[in-house]
């Protein structure tokens, strides 16, 4: 008996939606090259969902060989996402034990510059209470809208902007300093800088935030600064923790250059890939947001936080040191 007419339109679509995945995969191999190649990166966890999908479709229809070829092609997609959850290497590059550590929380946000929703971000730190506030695209309107953070958090720093690339930092206390400080890329894309003592122990916190990819010119300037700013936070002395909108994924040749020329760590690497944007859709959600952070520093949890407005979740770090 022949399927009906609608299942096997159905079996249609699903095999020209596989040879799309198909041709993803395949440029996402090639996204050093050009910027619209290294866009098909960054889907590796929703292609490799489909994959499975569509393997599972060809076995009931007992097409095993195109089952086979899309399982193949799911692995190809998962195993990247998978290699995250390995514990950090050991040997020479093992974590050296902490000696009375101190303990320090981080929020880090991309705020969106055209969100209204300031109480959100309040209500947010308020019940967090985490001792350093990272926030990224802060216009003057919404630098009004945080005023009151500067009871609890008197050490910062901030430069607003209109253009989504405003910066701001706001510390306890217990802050030694904190600036705004910029790199030689052609926007003048801020990032902010903090110096903060827990214990008798210090830790720079560094947030930062780079062009999105969206063409040939801003991808070659987002990786021109991540680069320069590896180099930056290569020559920084003592604990580091580095953290923001970095507009990549961890499956990018930039991101793995950065790792490399920074010597810093990735926080995903034995606890997976945390998806932040875009806050509205989870099927499409992708890990933009991240943190890094040097050999004397471990980071105890890392959490998305709820939906604030932004096209971006938080990141709320326990960290020691």
């Amino acid at each position: 008996m022949k399927p009906p007419a609608p299942i096997k339109r159905f079996h249609r679509l699903a095999e020209a939606a596989a040879f799309l995945g198909v041709l993803f995969t395949l440029a996402g191999l090639l996204g050093r090259h050009a910027w619209f190649l290294e866009i098909c990166t960054h889907f590796k966890l929703q292609l490799a969902v489909c994959f499975a999908g569509y393997a599972a479709l060809e076995l009931a229809a007992r097409r095993h060989r195109h089952a086979a070829a899309s399982a193949a092609f799911a692995a190809v997609n998962l195993f990247p996402a998978l290699l995250l959850f390995l514990p950090a290497a050991s040997g020479a590059g093992a974590f050296p034990p902490l000696q009375n550590p101190a303990r320090l929380r981080i929020l880090q946000s991309n705020i969106l510059t055209s969100n209204t929703n300031a109480p959100a971000l309040l209500a947010l730190i308020a019940r967090e209470n985490p001792d350093v506030v990272v926030l990224e695209e802060p216009d003057a309107r919404w630098l009004r809208a945080l005023a009151p953070l500067t009871n609890r958090y008197p050490v910062c720093a901030s430069l607003p902007r209109d253009d989504n690339f405003g910066a701001a930092i706001y510390c306890k206390t217990n802050a030694l300093s904190a600036e705004i400080f910029l790199l030689s890329d052609p926007e003048g894309a801020p990032s902010s800088l903090a110096r903060v003592t827990v214990g008798g122990k210090t830790v720079t916190v560094v947030g930062t935030h780079t062009l999105a990819p969206c063409d040939g010119y801003q991808w070659r300037g987002r990786n021109g600064f991540t680069l320069e700013l590896a180099r930056k936070l290569k020559a920084v002395t003592g604990p580091l923790v580095v953290t923001g909108d970095f507009n990549n994924t961890p499956w990018s040749t930039t991101f793995h250059a950065f790792l490399q020329a920074s010597g810093l760590r990735d926080s995903a690497q034995g606890r997976g890939p945390l998806p932040t944007w875009p806050a509205a859709n989870p099927l499409l959600r992708i890990p933009l947001d991240h943190c890094f952070h040097s050999t004397g520093v471990r980071v105890l949890d890392r959490r998305a936080g709820p939906d604030i407005g932004s096209d971006h979740l938080p990141l709320i770090l326990d960290v020691a040191f």
